[in-house]
């Protein structure tokens, strides 16, 4: 590294090595460049103001003092913004003042210093200062044109503050402007030919990115739709519940691929039942991993262990959830997760149901009357703060009596001209308007009315719905 780059980078090294930009960058190597130059430039005519009049000796050291900030923030601070203003504005006086002395005459000279201003300000202060910076030259050289024209009317410095530099020389001297001109536009182009190539690089990198997420997210959604597969190979098959309910309709809707609602079936002879509609924490990938944890744990306890009594059910499989996820308080990493479901038992033979549930009601209607069990306050796993009992409803039921299990996946949804969830209470009227129904049409209506409900807004949770005509 030369030594002009090893001083370059000891002032701008910390704004250059922090940032991507390529414009950020070529700003502040142009403001390091032209502070150093006119610094440099400066030294010269600060030794020769001590020979002439108190107004060169103040705009020569000023300059110096001025020029030695830009230095300064640029190392402290880091910023080019008050950088470049400092610089902006020590130029700014530099202008003025020999436009003034010279009494609003400009030569080429003066009119390339002050193209010089407004292009840095454009360059490092962004459109609108510049253009406010152009205005203020417009405003400076029309003021200057007047007084020229108007002999002095406006101001007149006396001759003796005049640069004692000779007019062939300073026609020389155009050069210095031209040069720093020309060189600060091929610095922006520069910049802009950068930036193009960084944009062409950024293009091909984030087009390779995006072919990468693409296949990842078709994998992922490959994986999930086999776990979809394995999700509903493990749920009852429909055909062998409505074999033994064949009045009956289950609406299964997940948010996701797979779900986390579940339903489970099992029939004890042709006169007995027990139904199950569940609901596990979360949704998605966690849920579907809980349905299938809730589904084996009830196969368990209700075809292997025999279990009949429903409130011994749900008792059972509270604890067998908090013996598999370790739910005990003394372990490390405590899972917290478990379900919300609502069972129903039903003896054909003596016309009753028997229903119990962790947190979950079920709703019946019989001639147009409607009544809703709330069930237990209880849900099951989870850290345990207590013996948890979940109280049994026994009741026996007339022909054509509608019950319906449910998750809050549906009073929970989003949706109609206020975005305001379904409820409870436009549950029950749904219901009421369409229990007499026969079951089928019944599930088209609770398809149709969540579809509406739901909109442009997306679903909020897994929604299953079970209706059963007794």
């Amino acid at each position: 590294m030369n030594p002009f780059k090893k001083i370059q980078n000891y002032f701008i090294g910390g704004i250059t090595s922090t940032t991507d930009d390529v414009f950020e960058k070529a700003k502040a190597e142009v403001l390091f460049n032209f502070t150093a130059f006119f610094f440099i430039a400066n030294l010269p005519y600060a030794a020769l103001s001590l020979t002439l009049t108190w107004f060169h000796i103040f705009l020569g050291y000023s300059t110096i003092v001025g020029l030695g900030l830009v230095f300064f923030i640029l190392r402290k601070y880091k910023s080019i913004k008050i950088a470049a203003t400092f610089y902006l504005l020590n130029h700014a006086m530099q202008n003025i003042s020999h436009f003034l002395i010279d009494n609003g005459r400009l030569e080429m000279q003066g009119i390339l210093f002050f193209l010089l201003f407004v292009l840095v300000g454009f360059m490092t202060l962004g459109r609108k200062w510049g253009f406010y910076i152009f205005i203020f030259v417009v405003i400076a050289i029309c003021i200057g044109i007047y007084n020229i024209a108007t002999n002095l009317s406006l101001f007149s410095f006396p001759p003796e503050l005049a640069d004692p530099v000779s007019e062939g020389f300073m026609q020389y001297l155009t050069l210095i402007p031209l040069i720093l001109n020309v060189y600060l536009v091929s610095e922006f182009v520069k910049a802009q030919n950068n930036a193009g190539v960084q944009i062409r690089k950024q293009k091909i990198l984030l087009e390779k990115n995006n072919d990468e997420l693409e296949m990842q997210k078709q994998e992922i959604i490959s994986s999930l739709n086999y776990a979809k597969r394995i999700q509903h190979a493990v749920l009852p098959m429909e055909e062998t519940i409505f074999k033994n309910i064949p009045n009956a309709f289950i609406y299964y809707k997940p948010r996701d691929i797979v779900s986390g609602d579940f339903y489970w079936f099992h029939e004890v002879d042709k006169n007995n039942y027990t139904i199950v509609c569940a609901d596990c924490t979360g949704h998605g990938v966690p849920g579907a991993l809980m349905t299938v944890i809730g589904s084996n744990l009830l196969t368990q306890i209700v075809t292997e262990g025999k279990a009949t009594s429903p409130s011994g059910i749900l008792e059972e499989l509270d604890e067998k959830i908090t013996a598999t996820l370790k739910q005990q308080k003394d372990h490390l990493q405590i899972i917290q997760d478990g379900m919300d479901l609502s069972l129903l038992t039903v003896n054909k033979t003596k016309k009753e149901f028997i229903f119990t549930s962790a947190k979950r009601p079920a709703i019946l209607l019989r001639n147009g009357v409607l009544q809703e069990f709330k069930g237990s306050k209880n849900t099951l796993g989870g850290l345990r703060s207590g013996e948890k009992k979940f109280e049994e409803i026994k009741m026996n039921y007339h022909e054509n009596d509608m019950i319906y299990l449910f998750t809050d996946g549906i009073t929970d949804q989003f949706g109609g001209d206020k975005n305001k969830k379904l409820s409870i209470k436009r549950l029950r009227e749904l219901l009421m308007n369409i229990h007499l129904l026969p079951v089928q049409e019944q599930k088209q209506k609770v398809d149709s009315k969540i579809t509406n409900w739901v909109g442009k807004n997306e679903q909020t949770d897994d929604i299953c719905l079970i209706g059963i005509k007794l």
